[in-house]
C-alpha cells in the first residue's frame, strides 16, 4: 500500500469517527439523568478528538487529522475539547488536576486526604449545541477532502 492510499484510508476512518460522534449526540438526547449524560459526554469528546490524536499506520507511523478542517471560529471550542480529552478523559495529567495532599493523621490513625481540580460536566452539557455544530462542520470539511481525492481517483480509471 502506498502512503497516499493510507492517507485516504485514514480520512475515511476519521469520517467514521465523526459519524459515531453524531450518533452519540442522538443517544445523549434520550437521557436526562446527569450521571448517564456525563458518561455519554465523555465518550462523545473522546470519539470527536480521536482523529486529532496520534494514530498509527503502516506507512504513516504518526497520523493526525489537520486542524484545517476545523472552521476558524470553532477552533477555540475544538482546542478546549482536545485539552479536556488529553488532560482529563484519556489521561490523568498532574498539571491539570493540581493535586494537594494534607496530613491529617493522628497517633492512632493515618489520614492523607487529597484535593484536586475537578471538571464541570454541567457546563460541557450546556454546550451540546455548539459541540454539535463543531462536529457537523468538521465532518463536512473532511468529506469535501475525501470527495476531492475520490474525484481524482475516478479521473485515473
Amino acid at each position: 500500500m502506498t502512503q497516499k492510499k493510507e492517507q485516504y484510508h485514514f480520512l475515511k476512518l476519521y469520517s467514521v469517527d465523526f459519524d459515531s460522534a453524531k450518533r452519540i449526540l442522538q443517544v445523549l438526547k434520550r437521557y436526562r439523568r446527569k450521571d448517564v449524560r456525563y458518561c455519554i459526554l465523555r465518550d462523545l469528546i473522546v470519539t470527536y478528538c480521536r482523529p486529532f490524536s496520534v494514530n498509527k499506520g503502516d506507512k504513516i507511523t504518526k497520523h493526525t487529522l489537520t486542524v484545517k478542517v476545523v472552521p476558524k471560529e470553532l477552533r477555540p471550542l475544538h482546542n478546549e475539547l482536545l485539552a479536556i480529552r488529553n488532560q482529563l478523559f484519556a489521561h490523568t495529567d498532574y498539571t491539570y488536576r493540581q493535586p494537594k495532599v494534607v496530613n491529617w493523621s493522628t497517633d492512632t490513625y493515618k489520614w492523607f486526604p487529597m484535593q484536586f481540580r475537578g471538571f464541570d460536566y454541567g457546563k460541557l452539557d450546556n454546550r451540546i449545541p455548539e459541540i454539535s455544530k463543531l462536529i457537523q462542520s468538521v465532518e463536512s470539511n473532511l468529506q469535501a477532502r475525501i470527495d476531492k481525492i475520490e474525484d481524482s481517483i475516478e479521473q485515473h480509471l
